[in-house]
């Protein structure tokens, strides 16, 4: 295994303030020098759920083997294991100002729920009822206590955190995914056909306000959308299926960009059972996703030039983000690998958690080339006021 990969033994570490604090954005020569740095192994098995906080300070992990962990992200350490035998649990987000609490779906087959779970008492506040299938996808609304899911049942629901039942419901053709845009005024819906419906989240009732036909771009093989998530900025869509990955003109649903995602031409591999789910940078400038033989890729956005090739999980990696708030990237597979910038030839190495840890450590990463975690280079992102409350919502047929 090359240097850098995750392959380096899991050591915890802490990090020091960074001198760098201020409107620091992302680069191709910043990521270009991304490494590993540390590796949690805390999950026996595949991961299921990813996400930040908003501010980027902590980090959760949901897998199947029913456990959830959090992770403070200032001191690299993990800082919450929880249980969730009865449910299980799949795909888990934070909301848009809490840190201590989180929407997930149940792994549960016999019932398809979602629980608003509050990690600090590890109690859980609610519990949405509705689907009928797996989940397929969850997006909080990025102001509002709203969020939006979409299932294998052929619905998309808009939930409110102060209501157990939907208050508004998209029936489709087939297993359904949405998501919101950065300001929540907008919210996209691929509903089972090879087509993105953009409705207004304040005017969900009237339906539809523009629709794109984007099976011209896909493979006719695979015309399943798998996920659609807004850019920060809102200029771009970026859709998944099985077997592509593709962006899009937000206003007009034009192909701007497919990035290579399939494994080479002659390839034994087969098509994941799960697509990687892809993640813009904070910035909108760059798009990273897990790829074929366990390589996650760094792209800018708009021009689709590969940046940067991740290499280290042994499987190709379901969840990537970065965080919003340090040049921080995270992937995960079988294991959970954070990468961040090296500084130079001469990276400072950080101090250890535990100091019987660091002289082993320090050995290590001399060994291999001193590729270690670096001091933050942090990224500001600003946000506008939040909206007014969400319109009552009604309910729409989409063939």
């Amino acid at each position: 295994m090359s240097p850098g990969s995750p392959g380096l033994s899991d050591v915890s570490m802490t990090y020091p303030e960074s001198p760098f604090a201020g409107e620091v954005s992302l680069s191709d020569q910043l990521l270009a020098r991304l490494a590993v740095g540390k590796v949690y192994r805390d999950h026996k098995g595949s991961l299921t759920g990813l996400d930040f906080t908003y501010d980027g300070q902590h980090l959760v992990t949901s897998g199947e083997d029913n456990s959830v962990f959090v992770y403070s992200v200032e001191s690299a350490h993990r800082s919450r294991h929880l249980r969730c035998e009865k449910y299980g649990c799949g795909l888990v987000r934070f909301l848009h100002n809490d840190k201590e609490a989180a929407v997930a779906a149940t792994r549960n087959s016999a019932e398809h729920m979602l629980k608003y779970w509050d990690f600090h008492e590890n109690k859980y506040l609610r519990f949405f009822r509705g689907h009928k299938a797996p989940i397929t996808s969850l997006c909080p609304h990025p102001y509002e206590d709203v969020f939006l899911t979409g299932a294998q049942d052929k619905t998309v629901m808009m939930w409110d955190l102060r209501a157990d039942k939907p208050n508004a419901r998209i029936d489709g053709a087939g297993p359904c995914v949405a998501g919101f845009d950065q300001q929540g005024m907008v919210f996209a819906a691929s509903v089972g056909s090879p087509k993105l419906h953009l409705f207004d989240t304040r005017n969900f009732s009237r339906g539809e306000f523009i629709c794109f036909d984007i099976s011209a771009h896909l493979s006719p093989d695979n015309l399943l959308v798998h996920s659609v998530q807004f850019s920060p900025c809102g200029r771009f869509l970026l859709v998944r299926t099985l077997s592509q990955l593709i962006l899009l003109d937000a206003f007009d649903g034009t192909l701007l960009v497919e990035y290579p995602i399939a494994a080479p031409a002659g390839s034994p591999e087969a098509l994941p059972a799960r697509p990687s789910l892809p993640s813009f940078s904070p910035d909108s400038k760059y798009v990273m996703s897990g790829v074929s033989g366990g390589g996650t890729c760094i792209w800018q956005t708009t021009t689709g030039r590969l940046i940067q090739r991740l290499s280290g999980h042994t499987t190709q990696p379901t969840h990537v983000a970065f965080s919003p708030a340090h040049a921080l990237a995270v992937t995960a597979a079988e294991s959970c690998a954070w990468w961040i910038p090296e500084e130079g030839s001469q990276p400072r190495l950080l101090t250890s958690l535990h100091s019987a840890a660091a002289p082993p450590l320090m050995h290590a990463l001399r060994n291999l080339a001193a590729r270690t975690l670096l001091h933050w280079h942090c990224v500001c992102c600003h946000l506008p006021q939040p909206l007014s409350d969400i319109d009552a919502a009604g309910q729409s047929r989409i063939e």
